[in-house]
């Protein structure tokens, strides 16, 4: 638990200025995958996502993450792809799959999400008109533009 307390990030960041500065950038990094949640907003609405969100999405990254710091302590050599050295060797290949197929969800949703607001924009006025045309009388998001 004495890893939770804020003063030790103050205190790194009194103390190593540009590291820090770098480090920040990968702590937003680690969110980033917030967007395809938040793209996917509109498709299933506010309470799924923060359910989402909270039961396995922060849960889940908490553990990798304390996990990855626990291996960096015990071995710093570790420091070139903590992520994929965590897990057993046998594991390598199922990660690199799940790797890949978030990839491809989280780039869809942002897709989906770029469309929305585009669409958006272009009502508002904010956008020259387009002509949008949908492929598919069943799915409003398989379009043309």
């Amino acid at each position: 638990l004495h890893a939770l307390n804020p003063m030790w990030a103050v205190h790194f960041f009194l103390e190593y200025k540009t590291v820090s500065f770098i480090a920040l950038g990968a702590v937003v990094l680690s969110i980033t995958g917030v967007e395809a949640l938040y793209a996917d907003m509109g498709h299933f609405g506010k309470f799924p996502i923060r359910l989402a969100w909270f039961t396995v999405v922060l849960p889940s990254l908490t553990l990798n993450y304390f996990g990855q710091g626990a291996l960096l302590l015990k071995n710093p050599e570790a420091i070139k792809n903590p992520f994929f050295l965590l897990a057993p060797d046998w594991a390598l290949i199922p990660l690199l799959i799940i790797a890949a197929l978030a990839t491809v969800i989280a780039s869809q949703a942002v897709i989906s999400g770029v469309f929305s607001l585009t669409r958006q924009a272009v009502r508002l006025g904010y956008l020259s008109p387009m002509r949008i045309i949908h492929t598919s009388e069943m799915e409003s998001g398989q379009i043309y533009i």
